[in-house]
């Protein structure tokens, strides 16, 4: 048996032996394309191989250069410790890297921040040299590797973006002319022939304000009622998407892009334990709606996503992809059911029963 393993320890000494050969730079490179690029596809793999050959390229090159320029301020730092410009520069990195990441938006994460700094300006006061080299290193290479980590994402959601609207190719519209009510919080768009109202605590997002990943979906994005004024993607919400009358696009092509939006944020492990269920809309005149219940792992809890399927008077077709808390026993939460009861045609609102006609 001792005979067996040194063989095979041989064998595999001169296999690598090639590639350990070369300078330490070189070294390190072909070591983070080894473990970067089976993690970068992936996390990609929910899109088609050629989305997942380039964004995985790119990521993989963006890392690369931030490595090389990671490796030659570590090895400066560790030839002069104490270099103001090198720690400020550091320090930005590391800052900038955690804000792009967002991670100052949890309470955890700032207080993550302020014990790693105080950490840090305490051993580095003390001037513990071999501590202080080490903390200036490690904020390095976690600022990269946030860095590459958050430039996969971007591309990422601008290629999930391109790859949803490009399936309906149609010229499209300002739909950013949203008339507001001066004494209710009622909308109304002209261009869509359509209007609602949205109660307390819910906020309107016109297209102009949404960023990329919020577009994401068939059609042209007409809007965003939500329950955060500062979160769009904090259900429950309601994105409204637009098709023109010319376009065909009709239920069964809604409930295929839907589902595949939604088996998209499963590959991407945001959800999973997607169950479709059965219901019928009867709040709002529509041509078809279908909902899915899904366990979200982000937050955690489980929930309710789908669409209903509208027609204003110009035949044009408005696709309501609607997400919320599931509430056992109700069609909707309170709010989205206000907001779908209040869905108009005409730009006069029709008085509800409470209000004298």
């Amino acid at each position: 048996m001792s005979q067996f393993t040194n063989k095979l320890s041989n064998q595999a000494r001169d296999f690598l032996s090639p590639f350990t050969k070369g300078s330490t730079l070189t070294n390190l490179l072909v070591a983070y394309v080894v473990i970067a690029l089976p993690f970068f596809v992936y996390h990609e793999w929910h899109l088609p191989w050629h989305y997942i050959t380039l964004l995985s390229l790119a990521a993989l090159i963006c890392g690369s250069v931030l490595l090389l320029g990671t490796l030659y301020a570590i090895r400066e730092y560790w030839k002069n410790p104490y270099h103001p410009l090198i720690e400020i520069i550091a320090a930005a990195v590391f800052i900038f890297s955690l804000w792009l990441s967002e991670v100052f938006h949890f309470r955890a994460g700032k207080v993550f921040f302020f014990i790693l700094s105080f950490v840090i300006i305490l051993i580095r006061i003390l001037r513990m040299d071999f501590y202080v080299k080490v903390s200036l290193a490690t904020i390095l290479l976690v600022g990269n590797g946030l860095l590459s980590f958050r430039a996969l994402q971007t591309v990422e959601i601008l290629s999930s973006y391109v790859l949803f609207k490009n399936k309906f190719k149609f010229e499209e519209v300002d739909l950013n002319s949203w008339a507001k009510s001066e004494t209710e919080n009622s909308y109304w768009n002209d261009e869509l022939k359509l209007g609602f109202k949205i109660p307390e605590d819910f906020y309107f997002f016109k297209p102009e304000d949404l960023n990329l990943e919020q577009k994401t979906g068939a059609g042209q994005i007409a809007g965003l009622i939500a329950s955060s004024d500062t979160d769009a993607n904090r259900y429950p919400f309601i994105r409204m998407f637009y098709f023109p009358s010319y376009v065909p696009f009709e239920i069964d092509q809604a409930a295929f892009e839907v589902s595949s939006y939604l088996n998209m944020q499963i590959s991407k492990q945001e959800i999973e334990d997607l169950q479709e269920i059965s219901s019928s809309e009867t709040l709002l005149p529509n041509l078809g709606s279908k909902f899915w219940t899904f366990y979200d792992s982000l937050r955690p809890r489980y929930a309710k996503s789908g669409f209903i399927l509208i027609e204003n008077p110009n035949h044009d077709k408005i696709l309501l992809h609607i997400t919320e808390n599931l509430e056992k026993g109700q069609a909707h939460e309170p709010g989205i059911e206000s907001v779908l009861k209040s869905v108009r045609f005409t730009e006069t609102e029709v008085p509800s029963e409470e209000e004298p006609k």
